[in-house]
């Protein structure tokens, strides 16, 4: 309170940082996630928005944005405006919310490896895909998040009973993603 009149100061607005994650997931992608996660964080920013639309990229690209949020000191949410492929359904699985838009779509992260120039992309060895399927478990518990959804998004052989057959990779709609607990919540802005 100030003066004899009662007037009451203004609460300090607190900042919102919003990073684009969109294109494809490539190795300068982590490093400015990070400086934007380390910004909000001196700063004492209210949220760290990571408004995403990729078809994903790099899994190593993607593991070190994952650790990022995971160990991040401000709130962080991943607002899946349109598509978090892969790569990008990493990313969102390791924001603490997940907000989606109408016609958005989630999951298809099995890791494939690169082929000849102009060739097609193979399906990664049991190994990589072992890796990567524990990566999306792993993120989705630490998230609270449900860790078979995320593991048949990496891995065919998942089979979830009214989900997803084995045989099939798992990819999301909006409004899977709500009613299987995934996202959080709708948005479209």
């Amino acid at each position: 309170m100030f003066g004899a009149w009662g007037l009451f100061a203004q609460p300090a607005q607190r900042m919102v940082y919003v990073a684009p994650i969109e294109g494809i997931i490539d190795l300068g992608v982590a490093p400015f996630v990070k400086r934007v996660v380390q910004q909000a964080e001196r700063e004492g920013a209210a949220a760290v928005i990571l408004d995403i639309n990729t078809f994903g990229g790099r899994v190593d690209a993607a593991v070190q944005i994952r650790d990022t949020l995971l160990n991040a000191k401000v709130p962080t949410v991943a607002f899946i405006n349109k598509r978090a492929i892969s790569a990008g359904a990493l990313i969102s699985l390791a924001a603490e919310k997940i907000a989606i838009s109408n016609g958005s779509t989630l999951g298809a992260a099995t890791p494939v490896a690169a082929g000849q120039p102009g060739g097609v992309a193979q399906p990664a060895e049991e190994k990589t895909i072992s890796y990567v399927r524990k990566e999306f478990r792993a993120t989705a518990e630490s998230r609270k998040r449900p860790p078979l959804i995320a593991e048949a998004m990496v891995d065919a052989d998942v089979a979830i009973a009214g989900v997803i057959a084995k045989g099939k990779l798992l990819t999301l709609t909006t409004d899977e993603a709500i009613r299987l607990r995934v996202a959080d919540f709708r948005a479209d802005s």
